[in-house]
């Protein structure tokens, strides 16, 4: 299939052949089907395009110059073609996500339906892991895009966005702050959090040592009743009362919305995670990976 009329593929060949005969006989049409498809393409473009000569043809000043366009047009067309092509054999069979544990409970499935009418018959294959881990494997080739908290732009890892995430007080239900004098909905000072036993995260992760130091700085007697490297360990620790620990909204989402657990936002501004969106520089920006980041981006901005 092409995108060009066969009367003005017809005149081309013509007028590269110098005959209609000849013309004819490469397209493998009769020589009076030839005649009527210029005949046609003259009455269209209103001029005389060719001048038949006892042997041959001589192409008029209007011929010339739609001869030019033409072989301008014939250029542009296979150009598109093989960047189309390209961007064809540049889409991708499988995403590979990569995504932290803490989001991992609630964020499939929204990604699923996000973006299925963008992947269409291509598979999703996720990851969970740490910043860290993620980090790696995107340098390493290993995944597309990642979604962790507190990246940073460098040589091999572009970041295309990202939100704030405040980090608050996850206590149970069965806590009642009116008997602590906190106010709800208003944010708590960490100080105030103190007076309940503790369960932190440990090194392995990244918004601990802020936290910690956060603390320390309250200079107030506390009360660290176990720590843990995973988020899922911390968040089943508070569910069975063991104590309180210090989350954002995110790794809490499904025990918000099964009222397992509950957050209360710190009054310490610096105290805050962000949550970024990044793919390795190697990554091509065509136009299906666009797609795909600004749907991630709606639903981590919750849009």
């Amino acid at each position: 299939m092409t995108a060009f009329s066969k009367e003005l593929i017809s005149f081309i060949e013509i007028a590269n052949e110098g005959s209609v005969r000849k013309a004819a006989n490469k397209l493998n049409i009769s020589a009076s089907a030839l005649s009527r498809q210029m005949r046609i393409l003259e009455e269209d473009y209103g001029s005389k395009l060719i001048i038949r000569l006892p042997r041959g043809i001589e192409v008029t000043e209007s011929g010339r110059e739609l001869l030019n366009k033409a072989e301008f047009w014939r250029k542009q067309d296979k150009h598109l073609r093989l960047e189309m092509q390209r961007i064809n054999k540049e889409s991708l069979e499988v995403l590979k996500l990569g995504i932290m544990e803490c989001l991992s409970q609630t964020l499939p499935q929204q990604i699923e339906q996000g973006l299925d009418h963008i992947l269409g018959q291509y598979r999703l294959d996720i990851k969970v892991g740490n910043t860290h881990s993620l980090l790696a494997q995107l340098e390493s080739g290993e995944l597309d895009v990642i979604i962790a908290f507190n990246v940073q732009d460098n040589r091999q890892v572009r970041l295309f966005s990202h939100v704030d995430c405040p980090i608050g007080l996850i206590y149970p239900p069965s806590l009642n702050l009116a008997e602590s004098k906190l106010v709800s909905n208003t944010p708590v000072p960490l100080a105030d959090c103190l007076q309940w036993p503790l369960c932190l995260a440990d090194d392995e992760l990244s918004f601990q040592p802020r936290i910690y130091a956060e603390i320390m700085r309250q200079k107030k007697a506390h009360t660290l009743c176990a720590t843990s490297n995973s988020v899922n360990v911390l968040k089943q620790w508070v569910i069975a009362g063991r104590g309180v620990t210090f989350l954002t909204q995110f790794d809490v989402a499904k025990e918000l919305a099964n009222n397992e657990l509950c957050f209360h936002p710190l009054k310490e501004k610096r105290l805050s995670e962000k949550l970024c969106l990044c793919l390795s520089t190697n990554t091509p920006m065509n136009q299906q990976m666009r797609a795909i980041l600004v749907q991630l981006d709606k639903i981590i901005q919750g849009d």
